[in-house]
């Protein structure tokens, strides 16, 4: 069992900076590119590549990847996300093998949703792991292998922006593992701009993969009932 980077992409600028941060920091793992219309891209950079499916679809293209990295453990990684940290990667693998009772180790990133996964200087050179109560953002998260045989593949009702990192974090809580952040690998997720979202400090539209998650769980992705949520109008029923 090895390792596998799966990057999902459409921006040849931003997919070759991502791939060269990779291989600038010493890691060697197999990367998979799942190709989400990539114009004159270089298959040579380094890099296996899977066709996606269109529209895009971010769970469907991650599953996709999933599937081509076999037996390996998988990181999931945003076109947009620079490694800093050299074989971050691979000391964030090392902590998930030591560490079996947790389901996803996100890196440290900037710019991110969950300000929780905000880079803390002091503890970058810590063996350790900050848990995470909630949920992670998957700009870049390690998920083992052996969890996704427990929990399954991305769920690809999620077909707009968001909320299936949430939904997949729930998942994994539910079977009993935890989150959690790792100081020891940092990726810049602030210098590129997002094939998806805009920015990069621009936000996605989550509202209707939220009113997706609100129809599965009953909760919103911050556990909260309709009479305390924010988002009580994207209830079914609701105006």
């Amino acid at each position: 069992m090895g390792l596998s980077v799966i990057i999902p992409s459409k921006n040849a600028v931003n997919l070759a900076a991502c791939i060269t941060a990779i291989r600038a920091a010493g890691e060697t793992c197999r990367i998979i590119v799942v190709d989400d219309g990539l114009p004159n891209y270089n298959h040579g950079i380094g890099a296996d590549v899977v066709q996606g499916h269109k529209p895009f679809v971010y769970s469907r293209n991650i599953n996709l990847g999933i599937y081509a990295a076999g037996t390996d453990d998988v990181i999931l990684l945003n076109d947009d996300a620079l490694l800093q940290t050299p074989m971050g990667f691979s000391k964030m693998w090392e902590q998930s093998k030591r560490r079996p009772q947790y389901g996803v180790i996100g890196s440290a990133c900037s710019n991110v949703g969950n300000p929780l996964q905000n880079l803390v200087p002091e503890l970058a050179n810590a063996d350790a792991v900050r848990d995470e109560q909630r949920t992670l953002c998957f700009t870049c998260v390690l998920i083992p292998r052996r969890v996704i045989d427990k929990v399954g593949l991305l769920d690809e009702r999620f077909v707009d922006y968001g909320m299936d990192d949430d939904d997949y974090c729930l998942r994994v809580r539910y079977h009993g593992l935890r989150l959690a952040i790792y100081d020891g690998c940092y990726c810049d997720h602030g210098s590129l701009i997002s094939s998806y979202r805009g920015g990069p400090q621009t936000g996605g539209n989550f509202y209707p993969n939220l009113r997706r998650f609100i129809a599965k769980w009953g909760t919103d992705n911050w556990g909260r009932s309709r009479d305390n949520s924010p988002f009580c109008d994207l209830w079914e029923g609701e105006a």
